[in-house]
């Protein structure tokens, strides 16, 4: 691969790679060495690149091995308890509502964090990234059938976590109101 096609393949991955290893950093530090490494190691191998089918692919899969690699080192949480901040729907919602909806993702979020891999990393490239199946399987090296599954698994434990934990208080109303949020 030559320098020209590495800076046209590689470095436009930087804002994924980065999103995708402060899911397992504690650090936005240590989430931008990671992706520093994950490009010195590309860099290093860009010979063989064309040889993978997907370069993204790969480099998902090596920066989600390093960032493991980095918190069995330190015996950390694989996440920390940032969240991303919805942005509000413009539909004229009430700001209660948006409010609601803010402390359901919020919830939602760290009830993943809790998940069993690979159970989390598959919600996470899945539901939060919007990669697609098949480049899931590539990334984690894994069957695409065993990443629905799992995913289906997660999605459910997600779901009845937040009602039994949050929402199971209430009237009907309320658990509805839950069920379509989620």
């Amino acid at each position: 691969m030559t320098e020209k096609l590495f800076k046209d393949t590689v470095i436009p991955l930087n804002r994924k790679l980065l999103g995708f290893a402060k899911r397992f950093m504690s650090d936005i530090d240590e989430a931008k060495d990671v992706v520093q490494e994950i490009y010195i190691k590309l860099w290093n191998m860009r010979d063989e690149l064309d040889q993978y089918n997907s370069v993204e692919a790969l480099a998902m899969r090596m920066t989600r091995n390093l960032c493991l690699d980095k918190i069995k080192l330190k015996k950390t949480v694989p996440l920390n308890n940032t969240l991303i901040k919805e942005e509000a729907d413009n539909n004229g919602w009430m700001k209660e509502k948006e409010e609601e909806i803010n402390i359901a993702v919020k919830r939602a979020k760290n009830i993943i964090e809790t998940l069993d891999e690979p159970q989390r990393t598959i919600m996470q490239l899945r539901d939060m990234q919007g990669y697609d199946y098949e480049e899931i399987a590539q990334i984690l090296n894994m069957n695409v059938n065993t990443i629905r599954v799992s995913l289906s698994r997660a999605r459910k434990k997600v779901k009845e976590e937040l009602i039994n934990k949050f929402y199971n208080h209430g009237s009907e109303k309320n658990k509805s109101s839950v069920r379509e949020i989620l």
